[in-house]
């Protein structure tokens, strides 16, 4: 009877280890702030990847030139490629996966594999800023960045504005520049600035019906993620200004906005509700403001302000409470190497710890939870409720082994003890 206890200790602890061997191979090293939530590797080998989309069946990751899929079961394939493509943001839309590259946004079929180019002429953005694509029913936003840090270029590149301006004449740098101008051309005083058919610091609506283009909002130096709550809201990360170039800001911060259509959001005169020409800004001299007419009398504040600048990218909002309370924006702050919470009440709070190597390209709320890509070190993780004691789901593989094994060590107890009783 000993030589079978030991058997059976044995077993269970061969099987222990392997359950631990599983789980560790499949978590993300990280530490876990909160309690009820954990986190597994979904693939590896996407260092570089630009962004990630889910249909009912696969994961799809965008790299600069092709479109990888990952299946339920862990398998992956190549999608598409392009060597001409630069694909910055991709979305899954009814069996098609849209992406913005270049000067356009274009819809790969899954089925067919064809390409259909839906918009043209897409201004690009500067500052390190991806331009950036969310979908909602038949409609797609497209978040576009500024190309330069306050509203003066510093080369060939320059802002195109999405509404007409009144300018007030100021023009900075060695080679004075005004305002929505190219490098070295200055602007006058009561000078009307036209709107561009697509222009920067801006998101646009583009109906996929009919691929026409709106302007939904503008004032918006640029977004570094953004998605929709439970009441069809866009809200969104804004990037601050920096302390660099010919109009240099000080102590600017990153921003959390609810984003509403129509209204104008400030830049390059305004961050974070504040006017950049008020002492919170103030350098070694006062900054002047470029427009002269606003779009709107008050400009509107933010939801949540940083602590830092160049901190905040990549969100998503879990609109059914299915990790999180419903409607709770999730995050990653660069400076903290966390993944950060804001709650619809605005409470704040720390839920994961991340390596220092961490690059959080984009979160994407899903049925399940959230799937983050992490091109840093190069994975695609889910990030997901607790599930039971062990705090995740052993796969069905081990469930019909441990099954097994039950069967047979209780047929092995019970032949051990009928032949004791002999």
């Amino acid at each position: 009877m000993k030589k079978c206890l030991k058997i059976i200790f044995s077993i269970f602890l061969i099987l222990f280890c392997a359950i631990s061997l599983y789980k560790l191979s499949n978590k993300y090293n990280l530490n876990i702030l909160k309690n009820n939530i954990d986190c597994t590797i979904i693939s590896k080998g996407c260092e570089k990847a630009k962004s990630i989309a889910k249909d009912d069946d696969n994961i799809y990751i965008a790299f600069s030139d092709c479109i990888k899929s990952i299946d339920k079961e862990g398998k992956g394939k190549d999608v598409y490629a392009n060597k001409d493509m630069d694909i910055e943001d991709i979305v899954y839309y009814k069996g098609s996966l849209i992406y913005i590259s270049g000067d356009g946004v274009y819809k790969f079929s899954l089925e067919s594999g064809l390409v259909e180019k839906i918009s043209s002429n897409i201004p690009l953005s500067g500052n390190n800023i991806k331009r950036k694509l969310i979908v909602n029913s038949e409609t797609l936003y497209i978040a576009i960045g500024a190309v330069t840090n306050s509203g003066i270029s510093e080369n060939e590149m320059y802002d195109l504005s999405p509404i007409e301006l009144i300018l007030n004449g100021v023009n900075y740098g060695e080679a004075p520049t005004g305002a929505f101008k190219k490098y070295g051309a200055k602007s006058q005083e009561n000078e009307k600035v036209k709107a561009s058919s697509v222009g920067n610091a801006s998101i646009y609506s583009l109906n996929l019906k009919n691929n026409s283009m709106n302007l939904y909002a503008s004032g918006i130096r640029g977004i570094k993620g953004m998605d929709f709550n439970s009441k069809n809201q866009i809200q969104a990360i804004f990037s601050g200004m920096n302390n660099k170039g010919p109009r240099p800001v000080e102590r600017d911060r990153d921003y959390i906005y609810k984003i509403e259509e129509g209204v104008w959001y400030g830049w390059p005169d305004y961050s974070g509700g504040d006017p950049i020409f008020s002492p919170r800004f103030k350098g070694e001299k006062i900054i002047k403001p470029l427009i002269k007419s606003m779009s709107n009398k008050v400009v509107p504040a933010p939801i949540y302000q940083s602590s830092s600048l160049d901190a905040l990218n990549a969100m998503a909002i879990d609109k059914g409470g299915v990790v999180l309370d419903k409607d709770t924006i999730i995050f990653w702050n660069k400076d903290k190497e966390k993944i950060c919470t804001l709650s619809d009440q605005n409470v704040y709070k720390e839920v994961l710890k991340l390596k220092s190597d961490s690059n959080i390209e984009k979160i994407l709320y899903t049925k399940e939870g959230f799937i983050m890509l992490d091109e840093g070190i190069g994975c695609v993780y889910s990030v997901h409720k607790k599930i039971g004691t062990l705090g995740f789901k052993i796969p069905v593989v081990i469930t019909f082994f441990i099954f097994i094994l039950a069967i047979s060590l209780l047929a092995i107890v019970l032949y051990k003890l009928l032949n004791n009783k002999k």
